[in-house]
């Protein structure tokens, strides 16, 4: 029994952002991470499969829906639980929130709508059924909004579909019972997440919280080993790889790493088999991220990383949301004229090129960059100021530069 994986469920209310913090926790062999909620050969999964399940979800009876539910429930820990390689098992959402799940459903379904009965009733079938939840080592709630009000104000206004008015007063039990839980110390950290709270510090106390219980490593918090990533963008031969090579050489190799970005997206290609392009951009940013964390811990001396040709504005932006001020764009913007005078390559084949980057994005990773890096000059010149926005940049992380 002392080899079973830790069990840690990362619950809260819909909307909050379970999955994305999910999903952003670090990938290696020895984390599973279940999203899924539907187990195969169960009741649940053939009502998916039938296109039945939303309304079986509203219509069953209470004593059919929590035992499919706790059925499935008790097996989705099992199969997880008995992957030898798993150190780790991460669930979106666990017992505890699928319980207040079930007891905001049995409400909804009562003619009084009343969370106190509706509980009662849960328990009730439970010891009838003789069924049994499953343990887990601990489990983390995610709040969002100042308020109940509040919160359940956030939940729906992200919701993409037209709501109706069952499910808006589902969505109001299932708040209510979160709240009573945490009330009750049902679970064992609480993370609140403010209007101000990014999605990369969120990331950062959600691990701080799972590595003080496991003492993993693989949990310390994002690219810790890094100081900064920088990415190098702009048009064809405006100087990308002359500055990235000099900026690298200042650092010294044995400090600082320089890749085009084609390194790790052919890394991403070949686990998925098929081009990382064919990814949706979040996709790709959240894969190129779990590349760069699996380099940065195997290449440990490494306290900086230059990728060069960056031009999918989508993708980084998401890496900016979560990495913030650890990453830094910089666009090297150089005149037409002085691009095709510098290449050897004809001037159709830079248009062509271009024109690619353009597409994707390129001209707004210029207009979002940290700095626009005026390369119409000496080397030299361009180079001092790289490293004067460079220098302003450890001062303002550490505190000693005012920030305007």
């Amino acid at each position: 029994m002392n080899n079973l994986p830790y069990t840690i469920s990362i619950n809260g209310v819909d909307n909050v952002g379970k999955t994305t913090q999910m999903r952003l926790l670090p990938s290696h062999y020895t984390i599973s991470k279940i999203s899924r909620f539907r187990v195969e050969n169960t009741r649940i999964d053939e009502l998916h499969q039938q296109g039945l399940l939303q309304r079986w979800w509203w219509e069953s009876t209470s004593e059919d829906f929590v035992y499919s539910m706790v059925d499935t429930l008790a097996l989705r820990y099992w199969n997880a639980t008995m992957d030898l390689d798993s150190k780790v098992v991460l669930f979106d959402r666990g017992v505890a929130m699928f319980e207040a799940i079930l007891v905001a459903v049995i409400a909804t379904k009562r003619p009084d709508h009343d969370l106190d009965r509706a509980r009662m009733a849960f328990r009730t079938i439970l010891e009838e059924s003789k069924l049994h939840l499953p343990k887990e080592t601990f489990a983390i709630l995610l709040t969002h909004g100042e308020s109940p009000i509040e919160s359940l104000q956030i939940t729906l206004s992200r919701e993409k579909e037209i709501l109706d008015e069952r499910y808006r007063l589902y969505q109001v039990l299932l708040q209510s019972e979160l709240q009573r839980q945490e009330r009750d110390g049902v679970y064992q950290h609480i993370i609140r997440i403010s209007a101000t709270s990014s999605i990369g510090n969120v990331q950062n106390e959600l691990r701080e919280v799972i590595f003080k219980y496991t003492t993993n490593s693989l949990f310390l918090p994002m690219l810790h080993q890094l100081e900064t990533v920088y990415i190098i963008s702009g048009l064809s031969n405006s100087g990308k790889s002359s500055i990235a090579e000099k900026f690298c050489s200042h650092y010294g190799t044995a400090h600082a790493f320089r890749t085009r970005i084609v390194y790790f997206n052919d890394l991403i290609s070949e686990k998925f088999g098929r081009s990382m392009y064919s990814l949706a951009d979040k996709e790709q940013a959240r894969e190129l991220y779990h590349e760069l964390e699996r380099f940065s811990t195997a290449h440990y001396w490494f306290k900086i990383i230059i990728l060069e040709s960056m031009h999918s504005h989508l993708v980084t932006e998401w890496l900016k949301v979560w990495l913030g001020d650890k990453l830094r764009v910089v666009y090297v913007d150089t005149a037409e004229t002085l691009r095709l005078n510098r290449g050897l390559v004809m001037p159709e084949v830079i248009a062509s090129k271009d024109t690619l980057k353009i597409a994707r994005g390129v001209g707004l990773i210029r207009f979002d960059a940290d700095l626009v890096l005026d390369n119409n000059d000496s080397l030299a010149n361009t180079m001092n100021n790289l490293l004067n926005f460079d220098r302003k940049g450890k001062l303002k992380r550490s505190g000693q530069l005012a920030v305007k």
